[in-house]
């Protein structure tokens, strides 16, 4: 049996930081059958024994390359087709000269092509039961969601279309899971009753290099917050499931997001931060502002710092702020979710107000997993001090790109994103993105390589946006698990 992955785009940022090196390592680890062919299609003029070059390059500098006689049999499964017009059938035809038993479609490519080669797809003969991966992100817009979901579906059905977040891919989900729904600590306690916020973090102090052309037309709003970080905040609060391969879990990620509050403009003036980096230093490198960065229009406005609070208005979680975050060109990278409880004691006069309670932090960049806790000393003080929370569970560890490869493959698609789910996380943030377009909401201004913009804390905030009343105050009484 032949078998044809053809990747879309092959000679971009995603593919060479992200695709190949887990398609290298898979058919390290696992191999892939034998007449398993890959296409690599793009715009130059090159020929397969180039392209194979280019990869072997890449997979050099890669921090885990595959073993020589692996590279080797991966790169023999390789090939390259040069089509200079994605939006002409009559091109994209010539791929798929070659007859396959199955063929999975990759697309790797800018968000503005998605249309043109999704109408191209839709007029070529493709093998019965071909599958398609769509990177994200899937829109800038609401309506544009919708638009792309009304092309693909054109063409295939949804089981064998595959959103990619790589974000569902991270081992740290599994690790997510254990805490809520398999620790006999934490589990009682993952709700409103002992919960005081969440906070999900992504900055970086990587700047926008290389980028200018996607990341002015999306901006860390809609780059980071409308995807990987509602995701993240989705596995933090959806209801119990047994592990995130249950073949329910895609329904549950729709169920929370539709119970995810749409802010009104009120809400979003006093819950949303945005802004964007000047020059500074970072690392002692003195970095250029964004506005001055090449292939940047200054007029657009864009962020590259956003804060947003969102509320989940169920049971559950009702009046627990959820801070989603992500900023570049920061002083430091700080990739981390951090879960803060309650007090647990009704009289807090003898801590020190400035410090907060127990904090669970879940770092996503090292998955290690931290509990900050108050604890009192021999001389009566308190202070807070961190320890360390072995993982509940050990997935396999794979990298996020080599899971969602073999998934796909296999045709699983639990960890990919529907079509309602992604117009559902549209319609959270395109209240705050139009409010934004706006300009309702001044465009702050932070320096390169500082903590960022200025912000104040929300510890006290309620699902109106202010210091809860005693009405407001959740009850006493026990919440089920």
């Amino acid at each position: 049996m032949y078998e044809h992955l053809v990747i879309f785009g092959a000679t971009g940022d995603v593919t060479k930081r992200f695709v190949f090196p887990a398609l290298a390592q898979v058919f390290a680890n696992r191999g892939l059958p034998t007449e398993y062919g890959i296409t690599g299609v793009g715009r130059r003029d090159w020929n397969t024994s180039q392209f194979q070059e280019h990869v072997v390059e890449l997979l050099v500098n890669h921090h885990t390359p595959p073993p020589p006689t692996s590279r080797e049999g991966f790169l023999e499964s390789l090939e390259y087709v040069r089509v200079e017009d994605l939006g002409d059938p009559r091109q994209v035809q010539s791929i798929f000269r070659k007859k396959a038993e199955s063929t999975l479609l990759y697309l790797g490519l800018p968000p503005q092509m998605f249309p043109p080669v999704l109408e191209s797809l839709r007029q070529v003969n493709l093998p019965p039961g071909s599958r398609i991966i769509i990177e994200k992100p899937f829109g800038f817009s609401y309506a544009q969601s919708q638009e792309l979901n009304r092309l693909v579906h054109r063409k295939f059905p949804e089981e064998s279309i595959f959103r990619i977040d790589h974000f569902l891919g991270m081992p740290i989900l599994g690790t997510i899971f254990g805490l809520r729904f398999a620790n006999p600590v934490f589990t009682p306690i993952w709700n409103r009753q002992y919960i005081k916020k969440i906070e999900v973090i992504w900055d970086e102090t990587l700047a926008v290099e290389g980028r200018a052309d996607f990341y002015d037309c999306a901006g860390a709003l809609k780059d980071m917050i409308q995807n990987h970080l509602l995701q993240l905040m989705a596995v933090l609060t959806l209801e119990p499931l047994e592990t995130m391969w249950s073949p329910d879990f895609r329904d549950k990620r729709v169920e929370l997001f539709k119970s995810v509050r749409r802010l009104s403009r009120a809400e979003i003036r006093a819950q949303t931060v945005r802004a964007r980096y000047r020059s500074g230093k970072i690392g002692g490198v003195q970095v250029p502002g964004y506005a001055k960065s090449e292939g940047i229009v200054p007029e657009r406005n864009t962020e590259t710092f956003a804060q947003v609070i969102l509320w989940v208005d169920n049971g559950r979680w009702h009046g627990v702020p959820f801070v989603l975050r992500s900023g570049k060109a920061l002083g430091r990278n700080r990739k981390e979710i951090r879960v803060h409880f309650k007090r647990g004691q009704k009289d807090t006069e003898s801590l020190n107000p400035e410090e907060g309670g127990t904090i669970l932090c879940l770092n996503l960049a090292s998955e290690e997993v931290n509990l900050g806790i108050f604890t009192i000393q021999e001389a009566g003080g308190v202070r807070s001090a961190p320890m360390r929370v072995d993982d509940p569970i050990s997935p396999e560890h794979l990298s996020p790109y080599e899971r969602l490869l073999l998934e796909a493959m296999s045709g699983q698609s639990r960890l990919f994103v529907r079509d309602d789910e992604v117009e559902e996380m549209w319609q959270i943030i395109q209240p705050i993105a139009d409010a934004w377009a706006e300009n309702e909401i001044p465009l702050q201004v932070y320096p390169a390589g500082s903590n960022g913009p200025p912000l104040e804390d929300t510890g006290g905030l309620t699902a109106s946006g202010h210091s809860p009343t005693t009405a407001e105050t959740p009850g006493s009484e026990p919440f089920p698990s």
